[in-house]
């Protein structure tokens, strides 16, 4: 009987320990967000609106490199770099990770 609980045990935290990492998801991108183009404001582009209205000036080479469409959502993780910026509309973030939705 007791082999058969410690059996048990261990098979289910191997699976819980499996279903925990998905090779298809990027650690730590988990922040909504949705694509906005604002290239009608003098010196602006397309930007990010977080679900809480805040917006996010991104920059470097995973921005550039993203495929940017009004209204997309994506999940993204940043870091805080603020610099100067024309467009005045949000802080100036490095992402770190985008995902499409």
């Amino acid at each position: 009987m007791h082999y058969r609980y410690v059996s048990l045990l261990a098979t289910g935290l191997l699976a819980l320990a499996a279903g925990c990492q998905k090779a298809d998801e990027a650690p730590g991108c988990g922040t909504l967000a949705t694509v906005r183009n604002l290239t009608g404001l003098d010196g602006c582009g397309y930007v990010l609106q977080l679900d809480t209205g805040k917006r996010l000036e991104p920059h470097g080479s995973l921005w550039q490199g993203f495929g940017k469409h009004d209204g997309d959502r994506v999940t993204i993780s940043y870091e805080s770099e603020p610099g100067a910026s024309i467009c005045m509309v949000g802080e100036g973030v490095k992402l770190t990770c985008i995902q499409a939705r």
